[in-house]
């Protein structure tokens, strides 16, 4: 039996249609999640800036960020190794020592988190994403007072945070 004209029609418009709702889901997911997040705006630019996030449900998205915020706990890390070998203040030097030590157990909570998130385990991924907050937040804490933090520091930390928190969302939506 031959289709007619009508019925092709008819089912390429509904094809396109079921496939734009889709794609608006999708990006409705996006901003739903980045709307829960301590810095929307962070969020909305690095998860659009990842491809891999046209097509995610929230697991995926958990990935995506979980990779976004593992690469930038360790660019800050090298960040603070620079920050500590130019210091010349006794002072900065311990601050900078002791901001090493919270970004290494920042990165080391990170890399953990893929093992929570494929064991369905929600709540330990909340658990450990929130101690990985702890590191950026403990070292901005070592310099409520003179000498200050680094600019670039500061900024680093702040948009780790964000991005730690789109974890947290997620977990929760989970």
């Amino acid at each position: 039996m031959a289709l007619s004209y009508n019925s092709v029609l008819f089912l390429i418009v509904s094809l396109l249609l079921i496939s734009s709702m889709s794609t608006s889901v999708r990006a409705d997911l996006v901003n739903d999640v980045c709307s829960k997040t301590l810095k929307p705006a962070i969020c909305l630019s690095a998860l659009r800036a990842d491809p891999r996030s046209k097509c995610a449900n929230l697991k995926s998205l958990a990935t995506i960020s979980i990779d976004i915020s593992l690469k930038k706990a360790q660019s800050t890390q090298d960040l603070v190794n620079k920050l500590l070998k130019q210091a010349t203040d006794p002072k900065l030097k311990t601050r900078y020592d002791s901001c090493l030590e919270n970004y290494d157990d920042a990165v080391d909570e990170l890399g953990g988190l893929p093992a929570f998130l494929k064991s369905k385990d929600y709540g330990g991924l909340n658990i450990h994403a929130s101690a990985a907050s702890d590191g950026p937040s403990t070292c901005d804490d070592n310099f409520s007072e003179p000498p200050a933090e680094a600019p670039q520091l500061k900024d680093a930390s702040d948009k780790l945070r964000g991005l730690i928190s789109i974890i947290l969302v997620i977990s929760n939506l989970l």
